[in-house]
C-alpha cells in the first residue's frame, strides 16, 4: 500500500471558543424542522446553509430556498446539567452548510445527551464535540436573508386543522402523478363540507383524495403548492396534527404544530411557510 507522509497531511487547526452544551434532543428537533428546506443550488451559496441564532434564551434555525422558509425556536433555559456560562456577546449567529448538518444528524446518536458546540467568530469556524469525537467546519460567508422581515408583511386571518397522517399520506398517493414540468397540487377548502380536496391533473392521469378538516363553515378557497415542498413540510412538523393559516390564494400559508407531540416538555415554536405556485380565483 503506498502512502504520503504524515507531516503533508493538512494541521488540525484549534477553535478558541468556549463550549456551549445543548442537549442532544434539543439539537436534533430544531434541525429536523428546517434542513429539509435548504437549498441544493450552489449558485445560490448562502441558501445551501442553515442559519443558527443562539442566545441565553433561545436557539433558532432557519432554512429557506427562496420558495419556502422554515424557522424552528426552542427554549434553551435550563438546559445542561450546569447552569449555563453566559455569552459573551448579546446573541451568536452563523450559517452552517446543510450538508455538514445531514452528516451530524446521521452520525450522532440519541443515546448522546449533551453536544457542546463551539463557534470561533474570528475565523468564523464551527465545531461540534460529543463522546471522542470533534466535527470541524467552515461557516458559510455572507449575510443570510432577513426571513421575519421578509414574512412579517402577511397577515393570516384562516385557519384550518388537518390531521397529519391522513395529509401526508393523500399527497404520497398522489405524488406518482408528478412530473420534471407539472409538480404542482391543487388544494380546494370546503367549509360547508369540513374537507379538504387534493386534486392532480396530468396528460396521462388524474387523481383526488379528500381528507376531513376543521375549518371556517364559511371559507371556501383554492390554493395550488408545489407538492413535493408541502409534503416535505409536513414530515418536518413533530404532532399529530398540522394547523395551516391561511390568507388568499396569491398568499404563502403558514403551517404549525398541533395536537400531540414526541416531546410536549420542550419548549419549541415551529413555522413552516410555503408560497403558492400562482393564483387561482377563490
Amino acid at each position: 500500500m503506498r502512502g504520503i507522509s504524515a507531516e503533508e497531511f493538512p494541521p488540525s487547526s484549534t477553535l478558541d471558543a468556549t463550549p456551549i452544551p445543548l442537549p442532544t434532543t434539543v439539537f436534533k428537533d430544531g434541525l429536523k424542522g428546517v434542513i429539509y428546506a435548504v437549498s441544493t443550488d450552489e449558485n445560490k451559496y448562502i441558501l445551501t446553509g442553515v442559519h443558527i441564532q443562539i442566545t441565553q434564551e433561545k436557539l433558532k434555525f432557519i432554512g429557506t430556498d427562496g420558495h419556502r422558509v422554515a424557522t424552528t425556536e426552542l427554549s434553551t433555559q435550563g438546559i445542561g446539567r450546569k447552569p449555563r456560562k453566559q455569552v459573551e456577546s448579546e446573541e451568536i449567529q452563523f450559517t452552517i452548510p446543510g450538508r455538514v448538518l445531514k452528516e451530524l444528524a446521521r452520525n450522532l446518536d440519541d443515546s448522546v445527551e449533551f453536544i457542546n458546540l463551539l463557534y470561533d467568530a474570528e475565523s468564523n469556524r464551527l465545531g461540534f464535540a460529543w463522546q471522542d469525537i470533534i466535527l470541524r467546519c467552515q461557516c458559510l460567508e455572507g449575510t443570510y436573508p432577513d426571513c421575519e422581515q421578509l414574512l412579517a408583511r402577511f397577515s393570516f386571518d384562516r385557519e384550518v386543522i388537518l390531521e397529519k397522517a391522513f395529509l401526508v399520506k393523500a399527497l404520497e398517493r398522489l405524488s406518482v402523478l408528478t412530473d420534471k414540468k407539472e409538480k404542482g397540487i391543487y388544494l380546494q377548502f370546503d367549509g360547508s363540507l369540513q374537507q379538504l380536496r387534493l386534486s392532480i391533473e396530468r396528460e396521462f392521469g388524474k387523481g383526488d383524495q379528500v381528507i376531513a378538516a376543521h375549518l371556517p363553515s364559511e371559507m371556501s378557497l383554492n390554493i395550488q403548492f408545489n407538492l413535493k415542498y408541502l409534503v416535505e413540510a409536513a414530515k418536518a412538523i413533530p404532532s399529530s396534527a398540522i394547523k395551516m393559516h391561511l390568507q388568499q390564494s396569491d398568499h404563502p400559508a403558514m403551517l404549525v404544530p398541533y395536537g400531540d407531540r414526541p416531546n410536549p416538555e420542550l419548549q419549541m415554536e415551529m413555522r413552516q411557510f410555503l408560497l403558492p405556485l400562482y393564483t387561482l380565483n377563490a
